[in-house]
């Protein structure tokens, strides 16, 4: 598979072994951002991402669980430091503005935008729903999003937390309307994410090479998601 987006990391929230879930693609100014969870800026800091080059910063969120929001704030306060503009991409414009008030972020400090706001490359939201088990070990879902990207010759579906794949991004998938597919998976049982046996049930054998799973629990099978013929971005 050739590989579209950079890895951050690729680890769930209580992965002791890797960088919360997050990918990044880069323009000739500008650095695309999908989700921003607890141990990302630090990560960005480390790896030198966000360089003299770049002019903005694009943060798609795919929903506002801290493993995908968790350093938003410290992000754009880094990015006000480094004279960086900021936008902030996400289909409800108030749930952005809400956190970063918490986090003690000035408004005027970044902008925010819808997905269809956006101009200089194709970006789509596909409302999902992402579950988490609270304490009377009912599922309680929040919405969640994943996203159809095109930019120049890259095309790409990248997942937010869910334990579905849209019936319309499957049949965009293998018609290659949609080229490359960034799916989370799991193989713990969890019912608030994809397992990977229902992902193996989706998706015939000769369209898994242009799917990477990402968002892996530290337990998680590599050796049965390569040997179905999938990809990992671990």
């Amino acid at each position: 598979m050739r590989k579209v987006l950079n890895f951050i990391g690729t680890g769930t929230a209580f992965s002791k072994e890797n960088i919360n879930n997050s990918a990044f693609y880069k323009t000739r100014d500008k650095l695309i951002l999908f989700d921003c969870g607890e141990t990302i800026f630090h990560e960005i800091l480390n790896k030198n991402i966000i360089d003299e080059s770049l002019k903005v910063i694009d943060i798609i969120i795919t929903h506002f669980h801290s493993d995908h929001v968790g350093s938003l704030g410290s992000l754009v306060l880094y990015c006000q430091k480094t004279k960086k503009e900021v936008n902030i991409i996400f289909p409800d414009k108030e749930m952005p503005v809400n956190l970063l008030t918490l986090f003690g972020v000035n408004k005027d400090l970044y902008t925010i935008k819808t997905p269809i706001e956006v101009k200089d490359y194709y970006l789509k939201e596909y409302k999902q729903l992402h579950g988490y088990t609270d304490i009377n070990n009912q599922i309680v879902k929040i919405p969640s999003y994943g996203y159809h990207f095109i930019n120049d010759n890259d095309n790409l579906f990248y997942s937010g937390d869910s334990s579905i794949i849209p019936d319309e991004i499957i049949k965009m998938f293998k018609e290659k309307d949609i080229y490359y597919l960034y799916q989370d998976v799991s193989d713990d049982g969890n019912k608030t994410h994809l397992q990977v046996n229902e992902l193996i049930n989706l998706i015939e054998p000769n369209y898994r090479k242009r799917v990477m799973c990402m968002h892996l629990t530290d337990s998680c099978d590599i050796k049965k998601i390569k040997e179905n013929g999938f990809e990992t971005a671990r």
